[in-house]
C-alpha cells in the first residue's frame, strides 16, 4: 500500500484541549489533524487522538474537549509547544497566549473555537476516536487555515527549529518574537533512492545521524529535539 496516497487527504491542523485529569486547575493540550464535522443535525464532531497521547486520557476522563483552529499565520513555536512534548510533564498553556472560557483554554490567535461533549468513544490499536456533540462554536475570524499538507511540506521544519531554539534557551517565550514568517523553509527530506536508511523520530522528525549505530544506543537514550524515547523512532 502506498501510504503517501493517504497524505493527499485534506486535513487541517488544530490544538485540542481538556482539563488536566491529575492537576486540577490546569489543562492538557495536543496538536491534532484528525478533526471533522460529521453531522449538522445534530452538530457532531469527530476527533482522533493517538493512544499514547496524555490529552486523550484527559478527554476520556472529563468527557469534554475544546478545539482551536490554527491559521496559516500561526507562530511555529506554538505548533512546537503542542506537538513536540507531553502534557503529562509540561504545562503547555503557560507558554502561549490563550483564553480560558468555562473551564477550557483556547488559543488567542485561532481562526475559530469549538467546544464539544463526548457521546461515543471508539478505541483502536493506535488511536482513539471521539464522537462529540458541538456545544459551542465562536470567535470566527477571517483567514486561511493551516493544512496538514502545508505542515508536512515545510512548516514542521520551522516548528522543529523554533522548538530546538526554545530548548536551548535562545528563543524568547514572548509570542511577539515568534510570529510566523512569509518564507517557508524546506523540510528535511531523506532521498528515496538513498543507499542508507536513517532512524527518524515519528514525533518531531529528527533524523539520527550519530556515529554510534542506533541499535547500540542505550535504552534510556532520548531524542535530542523533543525528548521521546527510542521506541518512537522508525527506520526510513
Amino acid at each position: 500500500m502506498q501510504e503517501e496516497v493517504l497524505f493527499k487527504i485534506t486535513n487541517g491542523l488544530y490544538v485540542t484541549s481538556a482539563a488536566h485529569k491529575d492537576k486540577p486547575g490546569t489543562y492538557a493540550g495536543a496538536l491534532v489533524d484528525a478533526v471533522c464535522q460529521i453531522s449538522i443535525n445534530p452538530n457532531l464532531l469527530m476527533l482522533s487522538c493517538m493512544n499514547n497521547s496524555y490529552t486523550k486520557e484527559c478527554i476520556e476522563h472529563t468527557g469534554e474537549f475544546a478545539v482551536s483552529i490554527l491559521p496559516r499565520s500561526i507562530a511555529p513555536f506554538i505548533v512546537a509547544v503542542f506537538g513536540f512534548q507531553t502534557s503529562r510533564d509540561v504545562d503547555k498553556w503557560s507558554n502561549v497566549s490563550h483564553t480560558e472560557i468555562n473551564g477550557l483554554p483556547y488559543l488567542t490567535d485561532a481562526l475559530g473555537k469549538i467546544r464539544a461533549k463526548v457521546i461515543q468513544t471508539l478505541r483502536y490499536n493506535c488511536s482513539t476516536v471521539f464522537i462529540a456533540e458541538i456545544t459551542d462554536a465562536f470567535d470566527y475570524a477571517e483567514g486561511e487555515a493551516l493544512t496538514y499538507q502545508e505542515y508536512r511540506s515545510g512548516f514542521k521544519h520551522r516548528a522543529m527549529e523554533a522548538f530546538a531554539a526554545y530548548k536551548d534557551g535562545t528563543l524568547p517565550n514572548s509570542l511577539a518574537d515568534n510570529l510566523a514568517q512569509e518564507a517557508v523553509a524546506p523540510a528535511p527530506v531523506i532521498p528515496e533512492n538513498a543507499a542508507e536508511k536513517h532512524w527518524v523520530c515519528t514525533v518531531c522528525g529528527y533524523v539520527y545521524d550519530g556515529e554510534v549505530p542506533f541499535e547500540d544506543l542505550p535504552d534510556d537514550w532520548l531524542c535530542p529535539l523533543c525528548g521521546v524515547g527510542k521506541e518512537y523512532f522508525e527506520l526510513q
